[in-house]
């Protein structure tokens, strides 16, 4: 057990690389001594399973969360995620919509006004289905793993190759921002040049795409929703949106 604990720590460590100083304040490795349980708000959180091998996200946490979630299952070697950032926050109005609705209903005779954007019917079920697969293809992650396992380990190269990818995606994400606020007058006008995108910026892999959005979406939340929120897409229509541009 002490193996496979250390085996974790090892892992969690290592994602925290990925992330900046603050955000790792903001994560926590995994103790068999400790009752931790999945919490949102976390970046990156180690999470032991029980004497059966089994281990349940609560769902409504995973909704609550102000990002996706990835859930990387070390024993069975699995990464599945939630819809990407748009539809998550789309899925949690809702969700929260409808736990105020059957909080109202329960305290007060009166009914309670509807939701301009988002629409929750008596016979909403949350879809407890929330992972998917990963089956999109990247170049960025691919090349970076490479290329560093190239390098004498124990030394500070890896350290400083490591710090020249993160800053290589940053200006990527940033470059990516300014292309949008350039071809939309700063959101005065809709975003329709996704392919132009891909094509000037290297990012047609899909893959490279969802990683620059998703450090993109940190720097400027609710850039995500204005390409892709309008109108609504699912995750599997949006990919076979990017999939024809």
């Amino acid at each position: 057990m002490v193996h496979v604990e250390k085996q974790y720590v090892q892992i969690v460590r290592t994602l925290c690389l990925f992330l900046t100083p603050s955000e790792r304040k903001c994560s926590r490795l995994c103790r068999s001594e400790s009752s931790f349980k999945y919490e949102s708000g976390l970046f990156v959180q180690g999470l032991l399973k029980d004497a059966t091998g089994s281990f349940v996200l609560p769902f409504r946490q995973v909704m609550y969360a102000p990002y996706p979630t990835t859930h990387i299952d070390v024993d069975v070697n699995t990464v599945k995620q939630m819809p990407p950032c748009h539809e998550h926050i789309y899925n949690q109005r809702r969700y929260m919509r409808s736990e105020l609705t059957a909080f109202w209903r329960a305290n007060s005779d009166e009914e309670m006004s509807q939701d301009p954007i988002i629409h929750t019917d008596e016979s909403f079920t949350p879809d407890l289905n929330i992972f998917q697969d990963i089956v999109h293809r990247d170049t960025l992650v691919k090349a970076f793993l490479d290329q560093i396992f190239h390098l004498k380990p124990g030394l500070s190269l890896r350290s400083t190759f490591l710090a020249q990818f993160l800053l290589v995606l940053h200006r990527k994400a940033l470059t990516l921002i300014k292309y949008i606020e350039d071809d939309t007058q700063k959101g005065k006008k809709p975003f329709k040049s996704l392919r132009s995108l891909k094509i000037d910026l290297d990012l047609t892999a899909e893959g490279d795409l969802n990683i620059i959005m998703a450090l993109a979406e940190k720097i400027k939340p609710g850039l995500h929703s204005f390409i892709f929120g309008r109108p609504f897409y699912i995750s599997v229509q949006e990919r076979d949106m990017l999939m024809t541009f």
